[in-house]
Order: structure tokens, then sequence, then C-alpha cells
């Protein structure tokens, strides 16, 4: 099997992006619709709509940070895990199921990029075992508003996952690209890979981690939407390389990667039943 290119392109230079086809790229457009609708909804509405540990649904702004506590992501956002609504508090209430069913629409075009990111990775090391990833990743919609006093709306930090499919819908993402920090130039009809940590160890260092933060340009609203990718979190799994036959527990590094941004760990659920 050939590497696909976004694979070919993250063991070349750390990072890659994806095409949207323009049917995905419709499904794209209206979960920003939906998301829009949610997110412009009051605060107690919302709130009924996380759970108390925030793994789940709504997370309101200052829960999460990048480097410190003491600045807060500029930013409230929206969790939807391994494509169950029923994950949600109160999934089936008119106030986020039109936005829940927008989120599962996305998830299989999610889904499917990163199929086409792990097979070639998995061509490339000759690497068998299951990752299991739906299970065990989710969907993550950030919600930006005008902000005129910090530089940055999110610090500098990388996402501690396997890596993280992602794409705004208004300029501000920067990447660190040769020990600077620059513009990320995406375009709208594509989805940039952002690898982390957890395929760091995978790969026993060959993929280092893509450092990102995002830039205030003193828009009035920005969404931007991720799927983070991690390998099945129930048990270790085989890495795809080892380094100096080091071994590496690849899934609690993946369960307890949420600890630098202030969340708890992630969650082990089993598939969906829905």
């Amino acid at each position: 099997m050939s590497l696909t290119s976004p694979a070919r392109d993250l063991l070349d230079r750390s990072h890659a992006t994806i095409p949207l086809p323009a049917e995905d790229a419709e499904v794209l457009a209206d979960l920003r619709t939906h998301a829009a609708r949610f997110f412009t909804q009051d605060e107690e509405t919302k709130l009924r709509h996380g759970s108390s540990d925030f793994n789940f649904g709504y997370r309101p702004y200052g829960r999460q940070y990048s480097v410190s506590p003491e600045r807060p992501d500029m930013n409230s956002s929206f969790t939807y895990w391994a494509n169950d609504p029923a994950k949600v508090p109160g999934h089936e209430a008119d106030t986020v199921a039109p936005f829940l069913k927008a989120m599962a629409r996305y998830w299989r075009v999610a889904a499917h990029a990163a199929d086409q990111v792990l097979a070639g990775l998995a061509a490339h090391y000759g690497y068998h075992d299951d990752l299991q990833f739906r299970t065990s990743s989710y969907l993550e919609i950030n919600w930006y508003l005008r902000e005129p006093e910090r530089d940055l709306l999110q610090d500098r930090h990388e996402d501690g996952h396997l890596f993280t499919l992602a794409t705004s819908d208004g300029p501000g993402l920067e990447i660190e690209t040769d020990g600077e920090m620059k513009q990320a130039t995406v375009g709208d009809g594509r989805l940039l890979v952002m690898p982390g940590s957890v395929l760091t160890a995978m790969t026993a260092g060959h993929i280092p981690p893509l450092y990102h933060q995002v830039r205030n340009h003193q828009l009035q609203r920005r969404i931007t939407t991720l799927f983070l990718v991690n390998p099945r979190l129930d048990r270790n799994i085989a890495p795809y390389a080892t380094a100096g036959g080091e071994a590496v527990d690849v899934a609690a590094l993946a369960r307890t990667s949420g600890s630098m941004f202030g969340l708890p760990p992630a969650p082990v659920l089993a598939p969906p039943t829905v």
C-alpha cells in the first residue's frame, strides 16, 4: 500500500492538509450555522447541556487554558464524544438537538479524513493493531467573541492527542515553522492535520507535535472546528515504533494529556448504541 498524501506530509514536514469534497464542505458549513445558533443562546440554557466534569457538551469560558490558568483560552466550547449524542446532558432538547445532528453528520466527514491519515501511517510502519479511534475521539467546537485586550486568544501549545483535524471560519491560527510562529495558510476547503505528543510517542519521536496559537484579529466572532483523534483508551497499545526498546503506555498518555489544559482525564467509552 502506498502512503496517502497526508501521512507522507506528516512524516516529511510534521503537518499536512486534507481537501474537503464539495459535499463535505457543505456539511461543515451547516455545522457552523448550527454552532452559531447554539452559542448565541443565553448562558443558563447552554449550561444545561454540559456535564459537571466538563468532558461532555458545553464548556463555558474560563474552564480551559493553553499554558496557565491565569490566562484562560478566550473561548467557550462544546465537545461531542464518540459520535454519541446521548453523552450530552439534555441531548433531546430543541435547544441542542439540531446542533448535535449537525455534529453527527460532520463526525462522519472527519472520521473518514482521519482514516486516510491512519491508513498511511499504518502502511509506513507496517502496523496492524486496531486503534479504535472512533470510540475515543471527539469533536470540539470553539466559539470566540471579540476580545480587545489580549494579543493571543490561545497561547502557544500542542494538543496532546494523536492528531487534530482543524478548520476555522476566520484568520488567527499560527503554527510553528522553523522555530517561528507563522500564519497557517489553510484554505477554507481544507483540514489542517496537526500532530500531537501522543503521535510523537507512537513514532518514537519521528513526528514532533505541532505547536500552534491563535492570534487576536479583533473579529466579532470566530468558529473553530476540531476533530481530536485518540487511540483506544481502554488498554495499552503497541506504538508504531520504539526507541531503544523502551515501552510507552500510549493509552495512559492519551487519557491524561488534558491535565495540561486543566481538563479531567479522557473518558473510556463503549461504542454508542445509536
